[in-house]
């Protein structure tokens, strides 16, 4: 494989307004046994059993989008000892695969900002509660890692971008460089296509969002073609060659994400700054769930 493979990296420690990174063990959910206490006011959902029915999986994703619209009101048992955003990676990867999607239509613009803060404090999760409720999940695996993979997401945006909520993202291998690209596609057809290729450069590793310093754990960076390295034959047969990104697009814009479950992002745009004027300002939030063939 061209990528050995890469841990989620976690923050747990903090000073003096400096984080410092410290690798952790890999993700996974939690099963029923190493459930913590806290979590028993939402184990509704049958953990780790196979999905037979489809009242099943509405069940499951009800649950889920039920904790992101009230994960602030709830009342957990030992409220040091819980996170949030452990007990909603726990929900979502309880959700089949192949039906994550349908939270792009259960979710609201709201509900994304929500997850987007929801998300963040898993990075201030004690050493003993990662060690419980995550293990042997990899962000390699919802992601590329052999030269002829493409590996696709749904996305929807809090706010309309270029008349559209919906667009898609799929990632790539550069042939040459292994490193880790994608585009976006619109949904706007081949006219769409054609105006707004949107190819970015991906860097999976921890990083902050400028000015704010929320931490994240993907950036997907739209650059110039110029800067991007990318030629016509370096991307997936059919697509359009890299262009500059146009209005809104245009001008520096970075993609911040946030790891929500397996196979499920939360991320904010964030445009660059203006010469002598500012830091940068967010674009928009969004979420992004992986499509499954």
């Amino acid at each position: 494989m061209p990528h050995s493979k890469v841990a989620v990296q976690i923050i747990l420690a903090q000073a003096q307004h400096r984080r410092v990174w410290w690798p952790h063990t890999p993700l996974r959910v939690l099963n029923k046994k190493t459930q913590h206490p806290a979590l028993k006011i939402l184990a509704q959902a049958s953990i780790g059993q196979p999905t037979r029915t489809q009242a099943d999986v509405q069940r499951r994703l009800d649950k889920a989008v039920g904790l992101i619209n009230t994960a602030d009101l709830l009342a957990p048992f030992d409220r040091a000892t819980y996170t949030a955003a452990l007990v909603i990676w726990q929900a979502v990867a309880d959700i089949p695969p192949a039906d994550r999607s349908e939270l792009l239509n259960r979710l609201n613009a709201r509900d994304i900002k929500r997850l987007w803060r929801l998300a963040g404090q898993r990075y201030q999760a004690s050493q003993q509660q990662l060690q419980l409720s995550v293990g042997s999940y990899d962000i390699w695996d919802d992601l590329p890692t052999e030269l002829d993979q493409v590996t696709a997401f749904a996305g929807k945006a809090a706010i309309p971008i270029s008349g559209v909520f919906k667009f898609q993202k799929a990632f790539f291998l550069h042939p040459k460089t292994d490193e880790l690209y994608g585009r976006v596609q619109l949904q706007k057809g081949p006219l769409g296509n054609a105006l707004y290729p949107l190819y970015y450069k991906a860097s999976v590793m921890p990083s902050l969002v400028p000015a704010t310093d929320e931490l994240t754990d993907v950036q997907l960076d739209y650059q110039s073609p110029n800067d991007l390295g990318l030629q016509p034959e370096h991307i997936p047969k059919g697509w359009p060659k890299p262009k500059q990104p146009l209005y809104p697009f245009s001008g520096g814009l970075v993609d911040y994400c946030r790891l929500v479950a397996p196979g499920v992002f939360v991320g904010v745009g964030w445009k660059a700054p203006r010469p002598g004027r500012d830091v940068g300002r967010r674009f928009f939030h969004f979420i992004l769930v992986r499509k499954y063939q």
